[in-house]
């Protein structure tokens, strides 16, 4: 006797209708982007597949969704078109590393605060090193610095480091937490590290020293190693931006100012010393 159950169809589950429809979008997408990548659309994608385009929306979320699938897949999907999400995910870092006590900072924290996949991430970036590389570049204080520089050297030294120093300051204030966060990600990240000297302090450090030879030209300063300089004028308002305000308060207390709220008395003591001009 025939089992009366045998020839009666099983019901198809989610998964296994799912995988046949999200295939033919794919290969539609993959075939219509080949062919002409400005083309692409999620109607003619629907079309295509045979598919509503309800059913790609509840895939891919949309373009940039699926865009951000077929570059998962293996596909170049770049085109100048993409640059507002490379803006996108820097600036989602931007905000990320910005906000007090971030720890480090993830790509897919950094791809979910810019409202994207982690397949978009790796679309736009290498690695987390190379966004990095882009966060840093972006607030790297070096054109106020330039802005300042150039206009100092017809400036007295003693002048010219004061405004330098100012500038410096006013610069890596307004970044002060996004700064402090990028060094406690440095420790925790060589590559890191290497970003942030190479685009937040080593950039600056070519247009000092060539500020430096100028006055040094000019018999305002003494030939001296000028990388001394550098790290006198602008370590301790690194050190205030990366301890943070309220350290420095702390010490006020017991009266010690930070050197940029006397920036003059500093200035003279770099260029200068302690010592009195006759003292052995």
């Amino acid at each position: 006797m025939t089992d009366q159950y045998a020839a009666t169809p099983r019901p198809e589950t989610d998964d296994e209708t799912r995988a046949p429809a999200r295939d033919a979008i794919l290969a539609a997408a993959r075939r219509q982007f080949t062919s002409d990548a400005a083309s692409l659309s999620i109607q003619r994608v629907a079309a295509e597949a045979g598919v509503s385009r309800q059913t790609v929306h509840h895939y891919f979320g949309g373009l940039k969704g699926l865009r951000a699938a077929l570059a998962a897949g293996g596909l170049d999907t770049a085109t100048a078109q993409d640059e507002p999400t490379q803006d996108r995910l820097v600036d989602a870092a931007v905000r990320l590393f910005s906000r007090p006590g971030a720890g480090l900072i993830s790509i897919e924290a950094i791809a979910t605060e810019a409202g994207l996949t982690k397949g978009a991430f790796y679309h736009h970036f290498a690695d987390r090193a190379e966004l990095l590389r882009a966060v840093a570049h972006k607030v790297s204080p070096v054109d106020e610095i330039r802005a300042m520089v150039e206009p100092s050297v017809e400036l007295s030294a003693r002048e010219g480091l004061i405004a330098i120093a100012c500038a410096y300051y006013a610069a890596m204030r307004q970044r002060a937490d996004l700064v402090r966060n990028l060094a406690a990600n440095s420790s925790q990240d060589p590559e890191l590290a290497r970003i942030v000297m190479s685009e937040i302090i080593g950039q600056g450090a070519p247009l000092m020293v060539a500020w430096f030879a100028i006055q040094i030209q000019k018999g305002n300063l003494r030939p001296i190693d000028p990388a001394l300089l550098i790290q006198g004028l602008f370590g301790p308002v690194f050190l205030l931006i990366v301890l943070g305000p309220s350290v420095f308060d702390e010490l006020a207390r017991i009266g010690i100012r930070p050197a940029i709220d006397n920036v003059e008395a500093y200035v003279d003591l770099l260029l200068h010393g302690a010592a009195l001009p006759n003292a052995d």
